[in-house]
């Protein structure tokens, strides 16, 4: 199914980008945090593209001069039939090391982008990585998202040599320091870059109320103090943010009180709206707060929130009313992996696509079945399920965070002498830190 260009006029879609656009464009992140000196202010990834219209030469009143993010959104909803639409709200995985199965997927869907994994073979080396992710972004018209899970501790799927790692984030909310989470989330961030990758699931924004009894966030969470989690789940979004990483707080409405992993299970949260609301959403609506431009959403139910029971991702309650409309959130929605996890079994996986967009969701994260997602949605447009609508305000936020993050430049992009410097500065002063506090990391 290659792009093909919409039925969709160009005026019907102006009028979507003049009322969605604005409101869906998130405030820059604060940099009110403190500053680590030993990291450079300035970015070493690709510079987003200058969105300043320029002043024209002509003396005629009737000349219209086009913003260029407002200009590469349309061109790409315009240049997608229904299914290229439908295949641009996909960040799919694949298997390999040498990106071939990506590229035939590519040949065959306009993939909005693409979920990296150790498990899968993906991840062999920095050279290996950065010529694959290199091939694959030549390969498609519409830049991608190049997706993977890098919070740091266990969930570290980069894991090379010569790239600079650091300890889970319980490690950084015990150490309690906002400029070092923050110093440790740009070094994340800048190296990522340079390796093709633009879309970071991090940080974890969970409040750990149960421990140890979590199996599922544990110490991937900064700790089980609302305010502390939050303090560092902005900073971590800032470091991701100056390094030219979109960064994906997760997992709303929160997976800190789960007794259940749901990749094994669908966990049921039991606490009411107002322990929730001094609790699991704090972080969330702090990162929000600061500029976050990606959400991801939780296979987690909250019958507090949502009566019928639905988990997060398929909760229109939950998505649509608590995160997009309650916490004012204009930017993108992902689900979690909708592949790999129980909690979403009950669906067939064309069904649980369709049901996620319908939530309230943009970008779908893994729905294994390429196939069967696109043509649910495909089919959901015809029968009138989902508006075309519906999906053109989704890749007006996708579209316009691409463009945001320029990827329409060249990728990787290679860190300078002195980025590298501040990379492993950022390492040692995190390693002193935590030899200061006695901790073994």
């Amino acid at each position: 199914m290659e792009a093909r260009r919409s039925v969709s006029s160009r005026g019907a879609l102006g009028v979507l980008l003049m009322s969605v656009v604005v409101a869906c464009t998130s405030p820059a992140v604060s940099t009110t945090a403190p500053t680590t000196t030993s990291v450079p202010l300035t970015s070493t990834s690709a510079a987003p593209l200058d969105t300043t219209i320029p002043t024209s030469t002509s003396t005629s009143s009737s000349t219209t001069i086009r913003d260029p993010k407002a200009a590469f959104i349309e061109e790409s909803i315009a240049s997608l039939d229904v299914a290229g639409k439908a295949a641009q709200l996909l960040v799919v995985e694949f298997a390999g090391s040498d990106g071939s199965v990506g590229l035939d997927l590519l040949d065959t869907y306009a993939l909005g982008g693409f979920l990296l994994k150790s498990a899968n073979g993906n991840l062999s080396s920095s050279t290996q990585l950065a010529d694959m992710t290199s091939r694959l972004q030549e390969a498609s018209a519409i830049p991608l998202f190049i997706a993977i899970d890098q919070e740091g501790g266990r969930i570290d799927r980069v894991r090379f040599d010569d790239v600079q790692r650091f300890p889970s984030a319980q490690v950084f909310g015990e150490l309690g320091d906002a400029a070092l989470t923050e110093q440790a989330a740009w070094a994340t961030g800048v190296q990522l870059g340079e390796l093709g990758i633009n879309l970071v699931f991090a940080p974890v924004a969970d409040v750990n109320v149960l421990g140890n009894g979590n199996p599922a966030i544990g110490d991937r969470s900064y700790g089980s103090d609302p305010e502390l989690v939050a303090a560092m789940a902005v900073a971590a979004v800032q470091g991701f943010e100056r390094a030219g990483i979109a960064a994906a707080v997760k997992h709303f409405p929160g997976h800190g009180n789960t007794a259940v992993d749901s990749h094994l299970g669908l966990p049921v949260v039991l606490t009411d709206v107002e322990e929730w609301t001094t609790t699991d959403r704090v972080p969330f609506e702090a990162t929000i707060r600061a500029g976050a431009r990606m959400v991801m959403v939780a296979h987690v139910a909250f019958p507090a929130l949502d009566a019928d029971g639905l988990p997060g991702s398929m909760s229109p309650a939950i998505t649509r009313g608590q995160l997009r409309t309650a916490l004012d959130f204009t930017g993108v929605i992902v689900t979690d992996d909708l592949a790999n996890m129980l909690a979403v079994a009950a669906w067939a996986p064309g069904e649980r696509a369709v049901r996620a967009l319908e939530a309230g969701s943009d970008l779908l994260l893994n729905p294994g079945d390429v196939e069967a997602a696109v043509s649910s949605i495909v089919a959901a447009v015809s029968d009138g399920r989902i508006s075309e609508e519906l999906i053109d305000a989704a890749l007006v936020r996708i579209f316009g965070l691409k463009f945001d993050l320029g990827l329409s430049g060249s990728r990787p992009i290679q860190m300078d002498q002195e980025t590298r410097q501040a990379v492993a500065a950022a390492g040692i002063a995190v390693a002193d830190a935590c030899a200061a506090a006695g901790f073994d990391c």
